[in-house]
């Protein structure tokens, strides 16, 4: 089965409870180790996007990119979060809706899901407003934004390493 197949089985930990009845422990062993590799795929494409709009901030002008490049670093950490947590995230663009959508014991949780939303908010205004205002418009400045998804990323990374998934 491949990832995309696995996640379309609905939430895993729900699948993983009721194949446990009759499935044999080497079973079960592959399908925590699918649903592992795909939360540490999205954390590291999360990191490809942070060092992406490390690169682009220092390109003149290219504002626009950063934040759109530092978003995409926290949606994909957030999703690897959510997926380990819950099991299931959505598919495709409805799961945007839910990139501030942190387990109750996630550090920081209120303080990380209002970025996250805010976050959202100026990634939309960069993709989609043409406006030279727009950047005035932003709840944070681009170099602010990437420091704090990097301190986000790290937050992620030490909640899943508490979990016991090594990123």
């Amino acid at each position: 089965m491949t990832e995309p197949d696995f996640l379309q089985l609905g939430n895993q930990n729900k699948v993983r409870r009721i194949i446990s009845a009759f499935a044999s422990q080497e079973t079960l062993a592959g399908f925590d180790a699918a649903a592992g590799d795909i939360v540490k795929r999205w954390y590291s494409l999360a990191r490809d996007h942070l060092s992406a709009a490390r690169h682009l901030l220092r390109v003149r002008g290219a504002w626009r990119s950063v934040v759109s490049r530092t978003y995409y670093a926290a949606y994909n950490a957030s999703r690897a979060v959510r997926l380990h947590v819950t099991g299931s995230v959505k598919r495709g663009a409805k799961d945007h809706k839910s990139i501030a959508d942190l387990p109750d014991d996630f550090p920081r949780r209120r303080d990380w899901s209002a970025f996250l939303q805010d976050l959202r908010f100026d990634r939309s205004l960069s993709d989609y407003e043409p406006w030279p205002e727009t950047y005035r418009e932003l709840n944070r400045r681009p170099a602010q934004s990437l420091r704090e998804v990097t301190d986000f990323l790290r937050s992620v990374r030490e909640y899943l390493g508490g979990r016991g998934v090594k990123l």
